[in-house]
């Protein structure tokens, strides 16, 4: 989960909270940006997020409450539709995420902005299969749970190039995605898991149910964090880390090891300081590939920033 949807997530709980009784409305905005080099070969800027969040909130004649957030990204204007029935949230709109997209994020990574789920990309959330979800919400015992169900997307064959134009790749066709996600408490720590049902329309590819098991606890100052990944397609990645705060700034370093055909470790140490509008961060991620030769091994340093208002 990247660092615009947390923002555009916190926001509309912000919505949904407000009194129905009255309308509200709000702006607000994220930039996150970083700067890369890996293995000093120079300098890479790249923007993480770039958005604008527009929502609102209000409540309909029969009493239920509707909020509504507007992201606007380089990816383009996307809306969330929530609808507060008093027995769960009905999640409407071409921005709904996945259920696991929504709760996977890693608590054992402490980067300003690289957080998300498995550091390697044979992890699937669901979420880019799922195309435009419809969802539902709710907390029952202590237990709150999202599932999502996407669209179908048919099965198109690849159009041949015109002179002077590109081809159109073929499409797989994807029966629609349900995503089923989980958190709680269990004597003080916070554990999250989920799974997504990925099944593709007659094709040579794999069906695959890829999950998540995460699990945050505070202990003396410490903040420590475990979350496994697996994408049920050969490969998983466990992380485990530990963060605190230190002269005024937040710390952490994350372990991981991805088994994959070729397996891969990684370290990442961070470091980051809020001032208010703007924060910044440093982190240095070392990758161990277990390759002949160490050809796909690499280490990177990153500066980020973010500014938000």
């Amino acid at each position: 989960m990247n660092r615009s949807k947390l923002i555009g997530a916190t926001a509309l709980a912000s919505v949904m909270s407000a009194s129905a009784a009255y309308a509200e409305m709000s702006i607000s905005g994220l930039y996150a940006g970083k700067l890369t080099d890996t293995d000093g070969g120079g300098l890479a800027h790249t923007f993480s997020t770039n958005s604008i969040y527009v929502s609102y909130s209000d409540s309909m004649d029969n009493g239920m409450g509707v909020g509504v957030v507007m992201s606007v990204t380089a990816s383009g204007l996307k809306t969330d539709v929530n609808i507060d029935t008093g027995m769960g949230t009905v999640a409407l709109g071409n921005g709904v995420d996945s259920a696991v997209d929504g709760m996977d994020g890693s608590p054992a990574c402490f980067s300003l902005i690289l957080c998300g789920s498995a550091m390697n990309a044979n992890y699937n959330d669901g979420d880019d299969d799922s195309g435009n979800s419809v969802g539902y919400s709710n907390t029952i015992g202590g237990i709150s749970f999202n599932i999502t169900r996407g669209m179908e997307v048919q099965t198109a064959a690849a159009v041949a190039a015109t002179p002077g134009s590109a081809g159109t790749a073929a499409v797989v066709g994807i029966d629609p995605v349900t995503s089923v996600a989980a958190s709680t408490s269990i004597m003080g720590a916070t554990v999250k898991g989920g799974v997504s049902m990925i099944d593709y329309a007659p094709t040579t590819e794999t069906d695959i149910d890829p999950s998540f098991v995460t699990v945050a606890y505070s202990l003396a100052g410490l903040n420590l964090g475990y979350a496994l990944y697996d994408g049920d397609n050969g490969g998983e990645e466990t992380q485990m880390g530990v963060g605190t705060s230190m002269m005024g700034l937040d710390v952490g370093i994350t372990f991981a090891t991805a088994d994959l055909a070729t397996d891969v470790d990684y370290t990442r140490i961070s470091a980051s300081k809020g001032m208010g509008a703007a924060s910044f961060g440093i982190d240095f991620t070392e990758t161990d590939s277990a390759a002949a030769g160490g050809a796909d091994d690499s280490d990177a340093w990153q500066f980020t920033y973010v500014v938000g208002f």
